[in-house]
Formats: C-alpha cells, sequence, structure tokens
C-alpha cells in the first residue's frame, strides 16, 4: 500500500458519505500514474453516475491535499537533516559567495546538498543535451560533477523554475527538453537535426588528430577534380599533420556540414561554402599539403620508415640540448 493509498482510505473513512458510494475508491490504485488511475478508474467509467464521479473527485483532492502537506514537511525535514558539500566556490574557482541568492540554486543529491551558480549548471545540461558519439547525437542527463553520477527529473524542474525567476536567457534546446517533460528520446526524436549540427561542430573539437587527418584527405579527394587535382600527402609528420588540421578546419567543418547535415538548405550551403574557401585557397596556395610545401625531406621521411616518429622527435630533442651546450 502506496502513502496515497492509506491517506485515501483514513479520508473514506471519515468521509460524510454513505459507504456504498465511496467504496470502490477502497480498491483505487495510484501505479503506474495516479492521474492516469483517475482518469481510466473513475472519470470514464461508464458504471458510475455524475454524482458519484463529483463524490469520487473530492475525496480524491482531499487526499491529495494531505499527501502533499506531507510532502512538503518531508521535504523540510529532509533539507534540514542533510549537510553541504564541501564546495564555497563555483566551477570557474571563483567564491560563491560573491554571487547573489538569485544567481544561485542549491540541490540535495545523494543526500548532500550542493550549490550551484545557475549559469555552471546551464552550461553542464546544454553540454550533456549535445553530447555525442563520433558524428552522431548522445544526448543525456546532466552529471552532477562532483560526485559524477546523472541528476534526477526533479532537480531540473527545480533549476528551470529558478532560471525563469531569474534574467538568464535559457538556450532553446534546454527550453525544448523542458516542453516534453525531459524525456530525453522524445527529445531527440524532435530535436535530432539540430542535435546533429552540434555534434559535428564537437566532432572537430575532440577527435583525435589522426582521424581529422584522414577526414581532411577525404575532403580533398572529394573535391579532387574542382581542385585541380590538389592532394594533401598522407606522409606528413606529425608537426605538419597538426598544422594541415588547423588550416582546414573551417572548411572540413563546411564539408561535413554539406554532408551529414539533416537540414537540406545547411547541406547545400554548406558544400558550396566549402568548395569555394578550398578553390580559393589552393588558387593562392597550390603546393599546399605537399611535402616540398612544408619542408619535409626524403631523408626524414626514410628516418621515420625505419625507427618510427616518436624516435625522430627524441633526436630533434637531444640535437637541440647538445646544440644548446656547445654554445654555452
Amino acid at each position: 500500500m502506496t502513502v496515497l493509498t492509506y491517506i485515501l482510505r483514513r479520508v473514506i473513512e471519515k468521509s460524510k458519505y454513505p459507504i456504498f458510494n465511496i467504496c470502490p475508491m477502497f480498491f483505487f490504485s495510484d501505479f503506474p500514474s495516479k492521474f492516469k488511475s483517475l482518469r481510466k478508474e473513475v472519470m470514464e467509467n461508464d458504471f458510475f453516475t455524475e454524482n458519484q464521479k463529483k463524490i469520487y473527485m473530492e475525496l480524491f483532492s482531499n487526499a491529495q491535499k494531505h499527501y502533499y502537506s506531507f510532502s512538503k514537511f518531508a521535504n523540510i525535514w529532509k533539507t534540514n537533516k542533510y549537510t553541504y558539500y564541501n564546495n564555497d566556490v563555483d566551477l570557474c574557482l571563483k567564491p560563491l559567495s560573491l554571487y547573489p541568492e538569485s544567481q544561485k540554486v542549491t540541490l540535495i543529491h545523494f543526500k548532500k546538498k550542493y550549490v550551484f551558480r545557475l549559469t555552471d549548471f546551464m552550461n553542464i545540461w546544454l553540454r550533456s543535451l549535445t553530447k555525442n558519439k563520433g558524428l552522431s547525437p548522445d544526448p543525456r542527463y546532466p552529471v552532477n560533477p562532483y560526485v559524477n553520477k546523472p541528476f534526477r527529473k526533479h532537480h531540473l524542474y527545480i533549476v528551470y523554475f529558478k532560471l525563469l525567476d531569474s534574467s538568464f536567457m535559457i538556450p532553446l534546446l534546454i527550453q525544448n527538453f523542458y516542453q516534453l517533460s525531459f524525456n530525453i528520446t522524445k527529445f531527440e526524436l524532435v530535436n535530432y537535426p539540430t542535435l546533429k549540427d552540434c555534434a559535428i561542430t564537437n566532432y572537430l573539437q575532440e577527435e583525435e588528430d589522426t582521424t581529422l587527418f584522414l577526414d581532411v584527405i577525404h575532403m580533398i579527394e572529394t573535391f579532387k577534380i574542382e581542385l585541380d587535382y590538389a592532394y594533401i600527402d598522407s606522409r606528413m609528420l606529425r608537426t605538419q599533420r597538426k598544422d594541415i588540421i588547423s588550416t582546414m578546419k573551417p572548411f572540413l567543418k563546411d564539408f561535413l556540414l554539406g554532408a551529414l547535415s539533416c537540414n537540406p538548405l545547411t547541406r547545400e550551403l554548406s558544400r558550396s561554402s566549402a568548395l569555394n574557401g578550398l578553390r580559393c585557397f589552393f588558387n593562392r596556395f597550390p603546393l599546399y599539403g605537399t611535402l616540398q610545401y612544408h619542408g619535409v625531406s626524403c631523408s626524414e621521411l626514410s628516418f621515420v620508415e625505419e625507427y618510427g616518429e616518436t624516435d625522430i622527435e627524441m633526436s630533434n630533442e637531444i640535437s637541440d640540448s647538445e646544440l644548446s651546450d656547445s654554445e654555452l
């Protein structure tokens, strides 16, 4: 028997109505949802008269009133019982005492009270919703950074209503998440095109250089006819790869959006932007991507093939140290 069922039966026993009219409410079940059960068992039940339905709704409302009173008392008791987690600073390591109470929120999580700056929580929330696996969206519930465990739905409601009372602008994705009752599956389904574009942006920021370098080579190969057969030599050393990735990353972002975005207008505009940008770039630097342009000699390549790229970096460090010693 749940708390609500127990309260409802006590309300029925002390009610002024005959037991015949209120007997069915003894079998009321609040699983899986008390409101769904009320609609199915009472409001949509053709065997009850309108007067009976009115009586049952009155009893249910009285039980709800007592239930919420007990819930409020329990929350006050928990709030006074639990202690604060030892975090006197925000996630930027600035003292929380510098900010007014309207810019902070207190959450009870795993029997501890945590104080967050609203902007910090909003950034955690937005990053969790735009999380990705490679080039695919993977939205998740925000995680408490102090214990590495996800927050629950009631935490998100507390923060969202606190944001409404503040002067901060709530991001559109968080507003959409709230309108979907914080259902992560529905959120991904409805907002997939936006999440896909966010996944591409995160992919370029987080992916390893080796993968991004191969993506750059693939991009140039895709446009090789339009670029007069320009190419990126795959034998580049690690330093040259980083320089190439840094230079080509804006073009690569447009290329990936043009190939993978769910918005047809975004695909068309991004593909044109990537192609036109690469054309202008290779017209100005026609030898870019070749070993000659980046100053990579055949002897270095032979050394890398025989000993590996790590060894050549160590030999360069040793030669530099020996040179500095001789100069001294």
